[in-house]
C-alpha cells in the first residue's frame, strides 16, 4: 500500500472511527479494567488521528514518497527543479491556452487541444504536476474546462478526438506535452463514453476513468499522484 496513497488515508481515518467508538462503547466497562482501558482508547485515537493528518500532509507534499524513504533505506536528495516548459510564461499568465505544437497535424482532432492550470502552476516553478488528459466532444468541453480552472496540483489537456483519431497516432504527445508545460509522468484518462475505447488502447496503458459528470472529473483527480517537488526526486 503506497505511502502516499489514497487507500492508506482512508484505511487510517477509518481506524480512528473504529477506535473512537470503541472507546465510547467501552468507556463504562465496570472494575479495574475502566481506567486502563480509557487511556489505551484515548491514546489510540489521538496516535491515530496524528497518523492521519500526517498521511493527508504527507500526500500534498511528498515528504516522504515511499515507505524506504521513510524507514531510511534511501535518502531523498535536493534535485535541480524540472525544467521549465516551452510555454510556461502563456500558462503563467493566462491558465488556459490552445495548445498547438506541429505534431498535432497527425492526431486528427476536431479542435486545438485546450491546455488548463491549476492556479498554483505559475507559483511553484519546482514542481512537475500530474495531468488529467480529458477525451470529450465539443459539448463536454466547457464544463470540462470549467472543473479543470478550479482544481488544484494538476495540469488538464482536453482533447476533442474524431473518427480518425488512434492511440498509435497519439504516442508523441505525453513527450510533447512533457517539452511545453511542467509535467511529470502521473497521468490519468477521463473519457467520455464514446472514446473509452481510445483511452483504453492509449500507449503505456494510464488508468482511465469514464465519464464526463463532475464527478467524474472528481475521480480522475482522486487518482492522480500530488505533483512532485524537487527536493522529494530520488536518485536513481
Amino acid at each position: 500500500m503506497s505511502l502516499t496513497g489514497l487507500p492508506l488515508i482512508l484505511l487510517t481515518g477509518f481506524l480512528v472511527l473504529a477506535a473512537g467508538a470503541a472507546t465510547v462503547r467501552f468507556w463504562r466497562l465496570p472494575g479495574r479494567k475502566r481506567l486502563p482501558f480509557r487511556i489505551a482508547g484515548l491514546v489510540a485515537i489521538e496516535v491515530l488521528l496524528v497518523a492521519e493528518i500526517g498521511l493527508v500532509v504527507n500526500r500534498q507534499e511528498c515528504f516522504y514518497p515511499s515507505w524506504r524513504v521513510l524507514g531510511g533505506a534511501e535518502n531523498a536528495v535536493v534535485a535541480p527543479a524540472p525544467p521549465a516548459g516551452r510555454l510556461d510564461g502563456e500558462l503563467d499568465a493566462d491558465g488556459t491556452i490552445a495548445w498547438s505544437p506541429p505534431e498535432a497535424a497527425a492526431w486528427h482532432l476536431a479542435a486545438a487541444p485546450l491546455l488548463v492550470t491549476a492556479s498554483e502552476y505559475g507559483a511553484h516553478a519546482d514542481r512537475a504536476f500530474p495531468v488529467v488528459l480529458a477525451l470529450t466532444s465539443g459539448p463536454g468541453v466547457p464544463e470540462t474546462r470549467r472543473r479543470a480552472a478550479a482544481a488544484t496540483g494538476l495540469v488538464t489537456l482536453i482533447l476533442q478526438p474524431t473518427p480518425g483519431t488512434t492511440a498509435p497516432s497519439l504516442a508523441d504527445l505525453s513527450e510533447l506535452l512533457r517539452r511545453d508545460a511542467r509535467v511529470g509522468d502521473g497521468l490519468v484518462l477521463l473519457a467520455d463514453p464514446r472514446w473509452t475505447s481510445l483511452a483504453a488502447a492509449w500507449p503505456g496503458h494510464p488508468p482511465v476513468v469514464a465519464g464526463h459528470a463532475p464527478a467524474d472529473f472528481d475521480s480522475a483527480v482522486r487518482a492522480l499522484p500530488p505533483s512532485l517537488a524537487a527536493p522529494q526526486r530520488l536518485p536513481s
